[in-house]
């Protein structure tokens, strides 16, 4: 029997023990077929400043009965979304040394506290801090929908690497973060953020580090 569609009030809880893995492991598939391979076409916006704006790279859909799509509406509700993230947790703080005022609703209550503490180093480059440069690129982005049996999409995942090389008060650093952020509907309208996984790597020439961060749940 196909599962019924859980509860809203039962989403956040099961998110990173069915959604999550199963969006992943659909994106993995997908990545399979060379999408990170290109890279963002890279333009300038500022002396010392190059940055590449977030496009749509391989779309796919998993759907409990009826065949369900990703309309161009949720696609780009998610890329800008996605492209949101990028702007306030990485290039906000290379350009100003702080966090996008928008980042904290970017993510829905049930991960909120995390994103904005325990994982924020690792979702965020406020470490890092105020470079006088930086180069910025990023893979195009997989999109991975979960669809009910109506096939309405209930889940929509994307998943990319944004690659940073920046010139930062302690001399430079190449900074690769692989990026999936699950989405889902927010009160109202919208997609906010219900589940991530972001694996950061910061390479100085004296050392390196590699941070992961999993949403609460997500396993």
């Amino acid at each position: 029997m196909t599962p019924a569609v859980p509860r809203r009030s039962r989403l956040r809880r099961s998110v990173g023990l069915f959604v999550a893995p199963a969006l992943v492991a659909a994106l993995t598939a997908c990545s399979g077929g060379g999408g990170h391979a290109q890279k963002g076409v890279t333009t300038t916006t500022a002396p010392n400043v190059k940055t590449a704006a977030l496009k749509i790279g391989t779309v796919d859909v998993e759907s409990a009965g009826a065949d369900g799509s990703v309309d161009s509406a949720t696609r780009r509700a998610v890329l800008v979304a996605s492209q949101k993230y990028v702007d306030d947790a990485v290039l906000s703080p290379l350009s100003t040394g702080a966090i996008g005022n928008g980042y904290a609703t970017l993510f829905d209550t049930g991960v909120r506290a995390a994103a904005t503490g325990a994982d924020q180093n690792t979702l965020t480059d406020l470490a890092v801090g105020k470079a006088s440069g930086y180069t910025e690129s990023a893979t195009p982005v997989l999109v991975s929908a979960l669809a009910d049996e109506s096939g309405a999409t209930i889940y929509v995942a994307t998943r990319f690497t944004v690659i940073v090389k920046a010139t930062a008060s302690r001399g430079p650093v190449t900074i690769n973060r692989d990026v999936e952020l699950t989405f889902a509907p927010a009160a109202g309208s919208g997609w906010q953020v219900t589940a991530y996984r972001v694996r950061a790597a910061r390479i100085t020439p004296v050392a390196s580090t590699t941070t992961t961060a999993v949403a609460p749940g997500g396993g």
